[in-house]
């Protein structure tokens, strides 16, 4: 063979090998899920299912800052392929770290993690995003749905309360359960109140306790957690035959209502026919007080033992004004409650009204 080829194919051989040699190993045929867990203040747990084919893995880890931002990932741990955890000791405290996990086969890398996994040195607490939404209260009781996921497991939560009109924060409870999850129900509240509560959770090690930072404050009053009302029409008021006026009654321990214009009314007559329009609030009254007219817009608040009157036009042309021959009427009005969008559904022949909340809350 010439000299010149076999010297051109030896050259195209060495710099494959430079090439190989200088890039990274192959790339991942699979992902791997992995979970880290903060096993103490100072040490983490990675786990992960079984991989077959897994001579190896490498454990990586970087530091999160408070901001987010994850710095370099540095292998920390090399072990061996027939392992389905690993975990990291001498830690700092109240520090995040991150992970990410590469399985390896005679040094080609065959499955990688997907996506880094956090874990936080620490302890937290947080009230539940939907606490108004989910969690039950009533004239005596309110119950507190808390978390401490995603830092190390409490020894307990200490709840704190402040009733509104006093100074400073008192602690009511002590509750001594290793969970990431509580509801504890304060049955120590007096009807109407309103109260504000912030937690906090804890762990012993040794002689030395840790506590998480406090929750931000929740306000919470012991009332209704359904609004309870009268609905009347008032026929006593002058309007005209496309007008009505509706007396709005709250009873006792409820929250304040908000109403909102942006009502429908639905009245079925004895004949089985339906008359259905939407309603604008023209004026309004609150209890014995002067009547005002209404603003584009605005929002009018009903408390407990009050009493609103709203004048009525309906969108459309039909006449909603001392109607013959009703089998029933139900009025659907948006409002807010302690916070919840709710509606207001009101049947005026039943003489009452209830506002029924729904799972959207405002936050």
């Amino acid at each position: 063979m010439n000299k010149k080829i076999i010297s051109l194919i030896l050259m195209f051989i060495m710099i494959g090998e430079l090439m190989f040699t200088s890039m990274p190993t192959a790339k991942a045929s699979g992902y791997l899920e992995i979970k880290a867990t903060a096993t103490s203040m100072t040490s983490v747990k990675i786990t992960w299912k079984a991989q077959k084919g897994v001579t190896q893995y490498k454990i990586y880890r970087a530091t999160e800052n408070k901001n987010g931002n994850v710095g370099k990932y540095k292998v920390v741990a090399t072990i061996s392929g027939n392992k389905k955890s690993y975990t990291d000791k001498k830690l700092k405290t109240e520090k995040t770290y991150s992970y990410m996990v590469r399985g390896y086969k005679n040094k080609k890398c065959v499955i990688k993690t997907g996506v880094p996994e956090s874990a936080y040195t620490g302890l937290t607490c947080s009230f539940d995003e939907y606490q108004f939404a989910e969690a039950p209260r009533s004239t005596k009781s309110i119950t507190l749905k808390l978390y401490s996921s995603g830092g190390v497991l409490p020894t307990g939560y200490e709840i704190y309360r402040k009733e509104m009109g006093i100074v400073g924060y008192k602690k009511i409870a002590t509750v001594k359960k290793s969970v990431d999850s509580l509801n504890y129900k304060d049955k120590t509240v007096k009807a109407g109140k309103t109260y504000r509560y912030k937690v906090r959770t804890y762990i012993k090690v040794g002689k030395k306790k840790y506590y998480s930072a406090f929750t931000d404050y929740e306000q919470i009053s012991a009332t209704n957690r359904s609004g309870k009302y009268t609905f009347k029409f008032d026929n006593s008021v002058k309007c005209a035959d496309n007008e009505t006026v509706y007396k709005i009654t709250s009873k006792a321990y409820n929250d304040t209502l908000k109403l909102y214009d942006n009502a429908v009314l639905t009245i079925e007559l004895d004949n089985g026919s339906t008359i259905e329009t939407g309603v604008d609030i023209i004026s309004y009254r609150k209890g014995d007080g002067p009547w005002k007219k209404y603003k584009s817009n605005q929002s009018l608040t009903l408390k407990a033992n009050e009493t609103l009157r709203l004048k009525v036009r309906a969108t459309q042309d039909v006449k909603i004004k001392n109607l013959k021959n009703v089998q029933s009427y139900e009025l659907n009005m948006d409002v807010t409650y302690s916070k919840i969008s709710s509606f207001l559904w009101a049947y005026p022949y039943a003489g009452t009204a209830k506002t029924v909340m729904n799972s959207e809350a405002i936050h």
